[in-house]
Formats: structure tokens, sequence, C-alpha cells
């Protein structure tokens, strides 16, 4: 529903986050205190229904949304989507089934790697002449390959 800009401390996701409150708010036609009442947002004094603490986020200068008006925006308004800075926060990346990630099909990568390395003696026992490792990482949106060899000169 909207997007904002990139390297902000924050500011763009509040404002990204207000700019598609907003935008639903009048797609829907519903008002600020049916959506409060509909995600049950409360005053903290009173504990009353709250129309405040849903709008400080249409404000032009809105703050960074807590975690529960985020969970409770995507996963009780029905297609209320917004995007930052490339990623779309919807009901489908907050929610999943049985609350795990979603299963990912398993993907095989080629490695090419034509040397040979001869850890064994002779008689094909492993010795300590060296050692060979390698060692994957899947951090967020990449895969870190670290292979090592360790050689010691046989006497």
């Amino acid at each position: 529903m909207a997007a904002a800009g990139k390297g902000d401390s924050g500011e763009g996701f509040a404002r990204a986050f207000g700019q598609a409150l907003r935008n639903f708010l009048n797609s829907t036609g519903m008002t600020q205190v049916e959506v409060v009442k509909l995600l049950g947002l409360k005053s903290k004094k009173s504990g009353k229904p709250s129309k405040q603490r849903l709008n400080t986020y249409l404000s032009d200068s809105p703050p960074i949304p807590d975690a529960q008006v985020l969970y409770l925006a995507c996963t009780k308004l029905k297609g209320f989507n917004f995007e930052h800075d490339g990623h779309r926060i919807s009901i489908e990346t907050i929610r999943t089934r049985r609350g795990s990630l979603p299963e990912r099909l398993a993907e095989q990568l080629a490695f090419r790697f034509d040397r040979q390395f001869n850890l064994t003696d002779k008689k094909g026992v492993i010795t300590e002449l060296g050692a060979f490792a390698v060692r994957v990482k899947r951090p967020s949106g990449r895969i870190e390959l670290s292979v090592s060899l360790k050689a010691k000169k046989s006497s």
C-alpha cells in the first residue's frame, strides 16, 4: 500500500506504516474508532478503546509502531500491508502455518572443485598431515562458503 525510502533510522518505516494505515482507512471506509475496536487497542491508563493509540500513527511525524500494533494491523485488518525498504510487511510475512517459518524447497548448488587432497598416508590411514574443512553459513539473502586446507609437510 505504501512505500518509503531507504537509509533511515526507523522514521521511514513509521511513515510507511502510517501512510498504509491512512490508505487502508480511505479504501475501506472504516473509521478510526472501528479499527481501534477491531484491533482491541486500549488506553494504557483507562483500559478503554483508545482512538489516540491509532491516531498517533496517522500524524505527520508518526512514532515507530510497536510490535503489538504492527502485528494486530497485519493480522486483523483484512488486506492491510505495506512496503518499506524493499520488504513487504503483511499477514503472509508475519503469520505462517503453525507459527513456524514456511518450508522452502531444498536446492542443490553446484560447486565445482577439481583438486586432489591426500590426507592419508600410503596405507590409507588418516594422518595428522593435514585437514580439510568446509563451513557453510546462510545468513539472510546470501550463502557464505569457507573452504580451508591445513597441510603439514610430511617428514
